[in-house]
């Protein structure tokens, strides 16, 4: 064999060892996320992106996209190719941008294909020490009592702001809202006594509950929260009808084919549902379905968690920043 002849061999030697040695052998997913590295949602996905990998037969890339609300990361993936391998995770933030945002370049409902839900997050009511209420009747009394009191959230149109809007909607007490650059310094501003309560993220709120540093009233979801076993739903607490979840979904540009759609729903719901990724959730405060919402369900559920969001944006008179 002639020494060019040799080196094309040894060429192409190189490149399969490095394509295999790199992962690029097989299909890559990129995972786009609306938030920053570390926080809630990227926590979540990074916790099945193992399992996923080896149910999907792919590498997993977690694409950071934070911004609007979650809105860059959605658009990005909208303009994707349609290939099945670029696709974007979804929470309730993402529901409500419809309302909120509207010069986005895109509609959710018509420029995205519903791949499925597999877990939500809890949100926990917090209120600070000074305030004398033990239960939601007694705050929504004393909230009234004061005639005026603050409440604080992640900023504008996050999960705690819905909520708390929802909360002054259903109640009457006589609050306003106090946004935040996040759920971390949202908490502290409870802490600290600067505010009366929020609807914060079990992730964020839980470390202060356990010292006393804040007391937690009721959890947002229709079940109790494991770590906090003794706190009521809100339903239990006395509010009907208060289901406030955040959740976690997916999305793909529309255009991709059925079967590919097929495939990455069965893999979310298979890495969704192992039994270690399950338990890293749940110590994440997320609860997994156990019944994942597949395509057709989840747009059903897209469509009125936008109309739901869409009310309270529009009662409450709520703009984007």
């Amino acid at each position: 064999m002639k020494r060019r002849e040799w080196f094309g061999v040894l060429a192409a030697l190189a490149m399969a060892m490095s394509t295999a040695a790199s992962g690029q052998g097989q299909p890559v997913l990129k995972v786009v996320v609306g938030g920053p590295p570390g926080g809630l949602f990227d926590i979540a996905l990074r916790n099945v992106s193992e399992r996923l990998e080896k149910a999907l037969g792919a590498t997993v890339v977690i694409d950071n996209k934070p911004g609007a609300g979650g809105a860059v990361a959605v658009e990005f993936v909208k303009n994707a190719k349609p290939d099945g391998w670029t696709v974007a995770m979804l929470n309730v933030a993402s529901a409500a941008n419809e309302s909120l945002i509207r010069n986005k370049g895109y509609k959710l409902l018509d420029d995205l294909e519903p791949v499925g839900m597999y877990a939500y997050p809890t949100n926990i009511l917090i209120v600070h020490p000074s305030v004398k209420a033990t239960n939601l009747p007694g705050l929504v009394a004393e909230m009234k009592a004061r005639g005026t009191a603050n409440y604080s959230s992640g900023g504008i149109g996050s999960p705690g702001h819905l909520a708390g809007e929802m909360f002054k909607a259903r109640t009457g007490a006589p609050v306003t809202h106090v946004p935040y650059k996040g759920a971390p310094p949202a908490v502290l501003a409870v802490v600290s006594g600067e505010v009366a309560y929020m609807f914060a993220t079990a992730s964020a709120a839980i470390g202060q509950v356990a010292p006393g540093k804040v007391r937690a009233l009721a959890v947002t979801t229709s079940e109790r929260l494991p770590q906090l076993p003794d706190v009521p739903t809100m339903a239990e607490a006395g509010l009907a009808d208060f289901n406030v979840s955040d959740w976690v979904g997916f999305v793909l540009p529309k255009g991709v084919p059925v079967a590919q759609r097929d495939k990455l729903h069965a893999a979310l719901a298979a890495a969704f549902a192992d039994p270690e990724a399950k338990e890293r959730l749940r110590k994440a405060t997320f609860i997994p379905l156990d019944k994942p919402l597949g395509p057709t369900e989840f747009d059903a559920f897209l469509r009125a968690e936008v109309d739901k969001w869409a009310k309270v944006v529009r009662d409450a008179n709520i703009t984007a920043e």
